[in-house]
């Protein structure tokens, strides 16, 4: 779909690499709440496929590992070189106690994205967090935006889920995080800062119609940094 990106098998990216997981390893701590977010939604989420594909998990830091033991054949593709070692000091023991076959590919989900999808026919999908960091990739907005939308048409036919940030920006040191709802709406960054009280420049991650119209999704805060936040989106789609 693009040509191939620049940061594939790059250890600093705009969107993980080595900063990343070193302020992930300091601040996972504070992220709790975010993550037992995602447990909750992933808990509800049982597609009929026991091999899962994870599209650009990096090292899972956000994932709960119970979800992913669930699976016999776990298939996970990045473009991040650490994110390999990591995810397995993060989750390989239980993985392997569990019986489940964990393989890694270092490749960019978009670049290659139609043939993945024929390489994994037999799995449900996961993105990780990664729809809503393809606008740091693509130099152009409209194309980023148009190859995140086209997500949905391509997997008409899978049982997959998302989590993609929505929003991010700054947001008082101390001040609470925006409170969580549900809704089968996609609301527009300027309606979902309205109804979270938010103020100020926030960024648009693009991921506003990713989903099919009128898929139930879950609006959360994930506080990154202290006085950085992301508005986070959690749904799950079955086939049509």
């Amino acid at each position: 779909m693009t040509q191939r990106d620049q940061y594939e098998g790059a250890y600093f990216t705009p969107s993980g690499g080595l900063v990343w997981h070193w302020r992930a390893l300091w601040r996972r701590r504070y992220w709790m709440d975010f993550i037992d977010s995602v447990a909750a939604a992933l808990d509800h989420w049982h597609p009929p496929q026991k091999k899962l594909l994870l599209l650009g998990p990096s090292a899972g830091w956000c994932l709960p590992t119970d979800f992913l033991v669930r699976f016999k054949e776990i298939n996970a593709i990045d473009l991040d070189p650490l994110a390999e070692r990591i995810f397995r000091f993060n989750h390989g023991r239980p993985l392997n106690n569990a019986g489940t076959k964990l393989n890694f590919d270092l490749e960019n989900i978009f670049t290659s994205f139609d043939a993945i999808l024929e390489r994994f026919p037999d799995h449900a999908i996961l993105f990780p967090n990664m729809l809503g960091q393809h606008l740091y990739h693509v130099a152009d907005t409209d194309t980023a935006r148009v190859e995140i939308e086209a997500v949905k048409e391509k997997l008409a036919s899978r049982h997959w889920a998302s989590i993609h940030d929505r929003l991010s920006g700054k947001i008082r040191s101390g001040a609470p995080l925006p409170t969580s709802f549900s809704t089968r709406e996609a609301l527009t960054p300027e309606s979902l800062a309205i109804k979270l009280g938010l103020s100020g420049e926030w960024v648009d991650h693009l991921t506003t119609h990713v989903l099919p119209e009128g898929t139930e999704r879950r609006l959360v805060g994930w506080r990154l940094l202290d006085s950085w936040i992301h508005i986070v989106e959690i749904a799950a789609v079955a086939p049509r």
